[in-house]
């Protein structure tokens, strides 16, 4: 009876361990993510290689279910669950974010359901301020009386107020976060519409009056954009910086003399670069941030899909010939020299090896970019000597240096 007893008591309990154990980490219901990708293919599991199910697109907006390997698993519309890469999409924490929206007509019915059936049961007056609790198709719930209601999301312009925006007002520069956003005559969302901003456009800020700033959206033209519908930003935090590491994962790419590997040497450098260029102000995204194995063809897509303004391919070489050194700049289409040279340019100042000038390269990562793209060669790791320089931490410094130098170099015309 005692073992019984017990065999009754402890497997349950292991159950319970194993279920704990081995569960994923689901993510909070109130996180959601907006997609930021023009149009997103959603799979069956977290990776490139499993099947597509379905494709979204920009500024949709999604409950996160679960997290892993840098993809998000969401709910769709279904009911349905799939996994995106998680670079093609934007975190947004409720904690963080007050969802709110004014009513931009007189007059706005406010209906018992999200349908033109639906009973009128109230109306809203163009100024008004609502809450809103959730949104399908066209249609916005709201907070209404003592429960919800629904009213016509057209007439709705979103207020996302955040802990980030609170002190935008002491920067000199603004971006939208949305595309489409409205730039009116006056200071207020009953003043007309004279342009719209786009998600990347910055815009110097003149003045703040009330939740306002006033800007220069074109050349002599001024007009008013929302606070609550921006971010802050500086001149080159609008540059969007792509690093890719070269290799990773299963592809250890060249071995130096002494064993090291070209994949650890890539994604060091990467990683602090992506440092400097952030204090600098730059908006950086990197390809990989582990040490994982990313194609070629996602790395140049991912690089369309950012709208990066340099795509930097970061390497070191390899050749039969051990008494071969030196460091080596490629590009593919001709408008890419300039920014080549002055990043090629800087690294020959701050290094004492070999400089084997800026070339002209057909490799997949260049040839298949839309964004403007370079690849540098940053010494020789089958030269032993060489080796033993390029695996230090002064080395790394100074290179990465060079590079942040040199790409500001260029976005400041110098």
């Amino acid at each position: 009876m005692g073992k019984k007893l017990f065999l009754f008591i402890i497997i349950p309990l292991l159950f319970v361990t194993l279920f704990i154990r081995y569960s994923p980490i689901i993510k909070a219901d109130s996180d959601t993510i907006v997609i930021t990708g023009e149009i997103v293919n959603v799979r069956e599991k977290p990776g490139t290689t499993y099947s597509i199910i379905t494709q979204i697109r920009k500024g949709e907006t999604y409950e996160i279910k679960n997290e892993k390997d840098g993809w998000y698993e969401i709910k769709l519309p279904s009911g349905k669950k799939g996994w995106i890469a998680n670079w093609l999409a934007q975190e947004q924490n409720s904690p963080t974010k007050t969802n709110k929206g004014m009513v931009t007509a007189d007059h706005l019915n406010i209906r018992s359901e999200p349908t033109l059936t639906g009973s009128v049961i109230g109306k809203l007056q163009m100024g008004d301020e609502v809450v809103i609790l959730d949104h399908k198709d066209d249609w916005f719930e709201i907070d209404y009386a003592s429960g919800s209601a629904w009213v016509s999301s057209a007439y709705i312009e979103k207020m996302e107020t955040s802990q980030s925006n609170t002190a935008i007002q002491e920067e000199n520069y603004i971006s939208a976060l949305y595309d489409d956003t409205n730039i009116r005559k006056k200071p207020t969302l009953k003043s007309a519409i004279i342009g719209q901003a786009s998600s990347n456009d910055v815009f110097k800020v003149l003045k703040k009056e009330g939740d306002w700033y006033q800007i220069e959206y074109t050349a002599g033209k001024k007009g008013y954009i929302a606070s609550w519908i921006v971010t802050g930003t500086n001149e080159v935090s609008s540059k969007t910086i792509v690093i890719d590491p070269g290799h990773g994962g299963r592809d250890e790419g060249a071995a130096g003399a002494n064993g090291t590997l070209e994949k650890d040497l890539t994604l060091n450098a990467a990683l602090l670069l992506g440092e400097k260029l952030k204090k600098a102000g730059f908006n950086v995204i990197l390809t990989r941030s582990s040490d994982e194995y990313v194609s070629l063809q996602d790395r140049a897509e991912l690089a369309y899909i950012k709208n990066a303004d340099v795509f930097i391919s970061l390497h070191f070489d390899s050749i039969d010939d051990s008494s071969v050194h030196g460091h080596t700049t490629y590009y593919y289409y001709e408008d890419e020299g300039k920014i080549a040279e002055s990043i090629h340019n800087r690294i020959t100042d701050a290094i004492h090896i070999s400089d084997r000038g800026v070339r002209y390269g057909d490799y997949y990562v260049l040839r298949e970019n839309q964004q403007p793209s370079i690849l540098l060669e940053l010494g020789y790791l089958s030269n032993p000597a060489e080796e033993k320089v390029i695996k230090t931490k002064k080395y790394m410094n100074k290179i990465t240096d060079a590079i942040e130098k040199g790409i500001s170099d260029y976005f400041s015309g110098n």
